[in-house]
């Protein structure tokens, strides 16, 4: 029961539709017309199935003069396989304001008889009514053209018009376009239709088929940008030839009918409180067609103009001031080693001599006892490349004594190789890698050409890298350079890190050997050419592009203008100078000062203490001599032995000696 029920509501459903479509016929179908020919219906038909055009939306003139169609024509399409099918009243007028009557996907019929119907076409405020949506009008458009004035349908319409050939019942097709609005319209064909139901016509875009831009001058706006533009210089108007470059020859083989100028203020295009500048603004003031020059696709510009195919995928990187020699005088004798090694080798210089001076007092087999300042003097001296006058005999002493010289051996292996590198060939290492390495390091400020496109990501940006970055190192845009000279200026002159576009750099300072760019690239994006939001010349523009990049055309001249190697050569060996020297004989007077510090030092401790301790073991008496102890020779007295008798030696006191570079008158009585 369920199952009939909605059988019959589907049937009711057909023929409600049927009923509404016989009385949409009753009230607006007429009874004349080229339509209502059988050769009309058949054309109509075998142009939908060639288009798959499955819906249609019929437009009547209100003045009734194209002829109205009747109910049998629709009825014939209706059965034809099309699925939607409308028909009503053209009004010129309100049209363009109602683009819900239209159909994108389906096709709009109309038709034109007198310069009044083809006159809603050819009007440029309505062009979106047929550019965005597909037309084919019946009438002979030739006649009509030829009694207005100026017609201008736009180049990138999609309207085709079917002229009827009552002589052999057929119906040409052709279409109509304007390249300018001061040029005169072409009429191409686009096929043909007879009655035996044979349909040629051509499936291609009409991109493909008005490609010709012959007779077109473009106004181009640009501006200088190695190696993608070369320009003459300006004249007073600023006008520009374009001279070279692997955007001027992609140029060329667009378009050879064109006249160039530079902005006025010489910027590329950036938003300020919502008023663009530079190209930009040219493109949007109608000042020019066409930008000509490397004009990167930021998100910003997409919103305002359009940007066609990418010639080059482009980053930019961060050059610093290269880094030679100059850049360690303070660390040239002290960056050989890190700082825990440094540690490392200190800790060994103090603990070591310890252990030396345990080992010969404690050994049996050793006969000199090292003091500990001796132990000191001994490592100074292995760390100096010195030899010992030390006589070890003993194993565990001379494991000591091996140890120190071995350790200092390969400490002074490594510090030296190092030293002689660093201080004789120029080092290609940079402080700075990254931008967090910059924004840590806090020692550079930062900056990059004003007004260009990553101006607005750094400004823009609400945290992260980049809003640190300029809050911290920019601040403000006036500091940035005006021009990339100046930035490079300032790399070479201030601790200052300028970013660059890659290619620009290469081409434009790769001689500039005091600069290097740092591998790494930011805000990698599309370069090239851009025109006015919805311009006709897009398309026309891309798909010749397209082609040059099948045809390898666009690898081939970006090898034939990359810009040669640079001939920064730096010599194998760089002479030292006192710059470099510097920390060296820095140690050196400071050893001189502090021998200068401890020289009165010494002279005090002298005068109080070290006087009486060096007298009182100077005057010992007979009585109070050790045996064992040998008798000093030539300090206070002179042991003249009789080497050919046997008889005791005979002591002469000598009343004056000295004692440490002190002249002592001693008289015999007193001295013993």
């Amino acid at each position: 029961m369920k199952f009939k029920d909605l059988k019959m509501s589907k049937g009711h459903l057909k023929l409600r539709e049927r009923f509404i479509f016989l009385f949409t016929l009753a009230i607006l179908c007429p009874v004349d017309g080229f339509l209502n020919q059988s050769e009309g219906q058949k054309f109509l038909r075998a142009y939908c199935n060639t288009l798959g055009y499955t819906n249609i939306n019929i437009f009547l003139p209100n003045s009734g003069d194209a002829g109205p169609i009747s109910a049998g024509v629709l009825r014939s399409l209706w059965k034809s396989g099309i699925r939607s099918l409308s028909v009503r009243k053209l009004d010129h007028m309100s049209l363009s304001e109602n683009e819900s009557d239209l159909l994108s996907s389906g096709l709009n019929v109309g038709f034109v008889e007198h310069p009044r119907d083809l006159e809603f076409f050819t009007n440029v405020s309505d062009q979106s009514v047929i550019r965005d949506y597909p037309w084919l009008l019946f009438g002979n458009i030739s006649k009509v053209m030829e009694s207005m004035d100026d017609p201008y349908l736009i180049l990138d319409n999609q309207v085709t018009f079917a002229i009827l050939n009552n002589a052999t019942m057929s119906v040409e097709l052709k279409e109509v376009y304007n390249v300018a609005v001061d040029l005169p319209p072409k009429i191409q064909s686009l096929g043909k239709w007879t009655s035996v139901g044979q349909m040629n016509i051509v499936k291609t875009s009409w991109v493909h088929r008005r490609s010709n831009l012959t007779g077109l001058h473009l106004r181009c706006t640009t501006l200088d940008q190695p190696p993608f533009l070369y320009l003459s210089m300006p004249d007073k108007d600023l006008n520009v030839e374009i001279t070279g470059g692997y955007a001027g020859d992609v140029w060329h083989t667009l378009q050879d009918s064109y006249s160039c100028r530079q902005p006025p203020d010489g910027l590329w295009g950036s938003p300020s409180n919502g008023v663009w500048n530079g190209l930009v603004n040219e493109l949007l003031n109608n000042n020019a067609d066409v930008v000509v020059t490397s004009l990167d696709n930021s998100n910003a510009r997409v919103r305002v103009i359009d940007f066609l195919i990418g010639l080059e995928e482009i980053g930019y990187q961060l050059v610093v001031r290269r880094p030679g020699l100059m850049e360690r005088t303070w660390t040239s004798f002290t960056s050989e080693l890190v700082p825990s090694s440094w540690i490392a080798t200190i800790a060994f210089a103090l603990l070591i001599p310890p252990f030396l001076c345990f080992c010969s007092h404690f050994s049996p087999q050793e006969t000199e006892k090292i003091s500990l300042k001796d132990a000191y003097i001994c490592t100074v001296g292995a760390f100096s490349v010195q030899g010992s006058w030390l006589e070890v005999r003993s194993i565990s002493t001379r494991i000591i004594f091996i140890t120190i010289f071995l350790t200092t051996l390969l400490v002074y292996a490594h510090y030296t190789s190092a030293l002689v590198s660093m201080l004789t060939v120029a080092s290609t290492t940079t402080q700075i890698t990254s931008l967090q390495n910059l924004l840590q390091n806090g020692m550079y400020s930062f900056g990059f050409e004003r007004e260009i496109s990553i101006q607005s990501y750094f400004e823009n940006s609400q945290g992260g890298l980049f809003h640190d970055v300029w809050k911290e190192l920019v601040r403000d845009p006036s500091n940035l350079p005006a021009t990339s000279i100046e930035g490079i200026t300032r790399v070479l002159e201030e601790k200052y890190v300028f970013m660059i576009e890659e290619n620009l750099y290469r081409t434009e300072f790769s001689g500039v050997c005091g600069a290097v760019m740092i591998p790494g690239k930011y805000f990698i994006q599309q370069t090239g050419f851009a025109v006015q939001k919805g311009s006709p010349l897009l398309k026309i523009f891309n798909n010749q592009l397209m082609r040059m990049i099948d045809g390898g055309i666009f690898s081939r001249l970006w090898k034939a203008w990359q810009p040669p190697p640079p001939l920064c050569t730096s010599e194998s060996v760089v002479a030292l100078n006192i710059q470099q020297l510097f920390t060296a004989f820095l140690l050196l007077v400071f050893g001189l000062i502090l021998a200068v510090i401890f020289l009165p030092c010494e002279r005090l401790h002298w005068n109080m203490v070290g006087r009486d301790k060096a007298f009182g073991k100077s005057s010992v008496g007979p009585g109070n001599m050790n045996p064992d102890t040998p008798s000093p020779s030539n300090h206070f007295y002179s042991h003249n032995a009789d080497a050919k008798s046997n008889s005791s030696p005979v002591l002469e006191i000598n009343p004056s000696r000295t004692v440490l570079g002190i002249s002592i008158n001693i008289n015999n009585s007193n001295f013993w």
